[in-house]
């Protein structure tokens, strides 16, 4: 127990995000039983509530619900297959991830010293911009499959695509073709570039300033 007490919170949530990115994609193809599926995307979400400390649990309680909300609705999803309730069950986790996002955002600001958990709460920032620019644009793909073109296996190239716009990389081989796609990659792709100049300015001058201190 006490090993776990020294592994910092924002831990569980990266291996959260790193199963979403590297292992949920394949589920659809690789996994026997269909219920891993959902199981671990459930497992994903509630990594979500182990950056929120124990003095913070009492202003989190919408959080607490929507992390809950997004798993009710996963499982419904299992059981009941809707359009709708795909539909709701992406709104609801693009929610969940943006409250999650806006969090560890204030927790950087707040911090006073750059300790690994605040190095930890950058990078997470960071990846769940890419976490929150997947799932937006596969509910796009889900409305309307010609949104993205070249799309041959859905969770994992639009994966691919969204890591790879927010990295400004752009290898071409998968792009938008709708209006609302096209505008979603350019206000992702701006936010991730002013993420990272604004969080490294303010890591880098925290950093300096107790050094100066």
């Amino acid at each position: 127990m006490s090993t776990l007490k020294n592994i910092p919170s924002h831990t569980f949530l990266f291996l959260g995000i790193f199963v979403f990115v590297f292992i949920y994609p394949l589920m659809d193809v690789t996994t026997v039983f269909e219920f891993v599926g959902p199981l671990s995307y459930s497992i994903i979400i509630s990594s979500i509530l182990s950056i929120v400390g124990r003095s913070e649990r009492k202003k989190s309680k919408a959080l607490y619900y929507l992390v809950v909300l997004s798993i009710l609705f996963i499982w419904l999803l299992y059981f009941i297959e809707l359009p709708l309730i795909r539909y709701v069950s992406f709104v609801f986790n693009i929610i969940v991830f943006m409250m999650a996002f806006s969090r560890m955002i204030g927790q950087i600001l707040a911090s006073k010293e750059v300790t690994i958990k605040v190095v930890l709460e950058a990078i997470n920032g960071y990846l769940l911009l890419g976490v929150m620019l997947t799932l937006t644009n596969v509910l796009l793909w889900q409305l309307n499959h010609d949104s993205f073109s070249n799309i041959s296996s859905g969770m994992v190239d639009l994966t691919y695509f969204s890591f790879i716009s927010i990295t400004t990389i752009g290898y071409g081989d998968i792009s938008p073709q709708t209006d609302i796609a096209k505008l979603v990659s350019v206000f992702f792709g701006l936010a991730s570039q002013l993420y990272l100049t604004i969080i490294i300015a303010l890591i880098i001058g925290k950093f300096l300033n107790n050094k100066n201190m």
